[in-house]
């Protein structure tokens, strides 16, 4: 759309309110289970206390880890491409790190727990709770899987960190021939003991007890397996880990290079105009943009992160980035496609967002 410094800054701001509650999510996920797993060998949703001092507060020292991690690894130097390959070497590993830990704790479950999928099923289809689970019933549930499909479809390229690997990172074109059917294939991997996971958790627990989102740890601590229960924690760690490095990296390019730089030079602020070298400024704004977006992040798990279930939170940012799908297509297939058009799409659909996700998120 022309370079356009307007849709440059809109864009900004909806990427970072938009994916607050992603990044909240990981945060929660990484401090929840810790909690849960310190307490072994008692199987037990950690309770909030309230009144409870800063200094006692996992997620704040995950907040603080994790801006350390994402500084380190995103924002030691400027490239003018870019690109950070030593990051992206670091998430294909826990990629593959969080696959081999999920694959063992489904196997586990599926054929030592229970004796195969088989099994599983045969005891659902016998609960009277859990077999209803197995139908689409209502025009609702119809109309929520399409919704949710639509969502994953449009998240897996215009998700800040999506696109920063996609298309960012990307160094020869060619990766993508294999990227169209590697990817594919790892989902259906980390896919493929979801449902035998999430009925194995429902026939082990008592209804309220304890959250779904936490089954993949609490199998293995319930079967008193420490070690499984330990991968897998460290597989949910390397999954948030990978997650925030690269969404707040991201973030923090799109930060310094559309909103924060533009202003400052067009302003006349600190001089940038005049220095040969903005290395030093670029860094700091990065590093410093990392650290606010981890700490708003830290801000929204705590006053709207326990009233929601882990997954309901990540799709609240997923709704909020599908707003820059329209643009992104009508922009690569319609020559049609205006500047203005682009910031009055991106303008309503994100007070649409605004007015009927966050605000009932923080009203809850």
């Amino acid at each position: 759309y022309g370079k356009s410094f307007q849709l440059g800054i809109l864009v900004s701001l909806i990427a970072v309110i938009g994916i607050l509650p992603y990044i909240s999510l990981q945060l929660k996920a990484i401090s929840a289970s810790l909690a849960i797993l310190i307490q072994y060998p008692t199987v037990a949703m950690p309770q909030v206390k309230p009144g409870a001092s800063l200094l006692s507060d996992i997620e704040l020292y995950v907040t603080l880890v994790m801006a350390a991690f994402a500084i380190l690894f995103g924002t030691r130097h400027i490239d003018a491409s870019e690109r950070h390959e030593g990051m992206v070497a670091a998430i294909a590993f826990e990629s593959i790190v969080k696959l081999a830990a999920f694959l063992l704790v489904g196997l586990f479950v599926t054929f030592i727990v229970y004796s195969g999928p088989a099994d599983l099923y045969a005891r659902a289809e016998a609960s009277g709770t859990l077999k209803r689970l197995f139908v689409m019933d209502g025009i609702g549930a119809q109309t929520s899987w399409i919704a949710l499909t639509v969502l994953a479809m449009a998240a897996i390229v215009v998700l800040p960190r999506q696109f920063q690997v996609l298309v960012v990172e990307n160094v020869d074109e060619r990766h993508l021939k294999k990227a169209m059917w590697l990817l594919p294939l790892y989902l259906l991997a980390i896919n493929l003991f979801v449902i035998p996971i999430a009925i194995a958790g429902l026939l082990h627990f008592p209804p309220g007890t304890i959250d779904a989102d936490t089954f993949v740890l609490t199998l293995p601590m319930q079967e008193r397996m420490p070690m499984l229960a330990l991968i897998a924690f460290i597989g949910g760690l390397s999954a948030a880990t990978g997650m925030i490095i690269v969404e707040t990296v991201a973030l923090a390019t799109m930060v310094s290079n559309d909103l924060v730089m533009p202003l400052l030079l067009r302003t006349g602020w600190l001089g940038l105009s005049e220095k040969k070298d903005l290395t030093g400024p670029l860094l700091t704004i990065r590093r410093g943009t990392i650290m606010l977006v981890l700490l708003l992040g830290y801000v929204y798990a705590n006053t709207i992160g326990e009233s929601y279930a882990l997954v309901t939170i990540g799709l609240v940012s997923f709704v909020a980035a599908l707003q820059f799908a329209p643009p992104i297509l009508a922009g690569i297939y319609w020559k049609g496609a205006s500047k203005a058009g682009a910031l009055a799409a991106l303008s309503g659909g994100f007070v649409t967002w605004v007015y009927t996700l966050l605000l009932p998120a923080f009203a809850r």
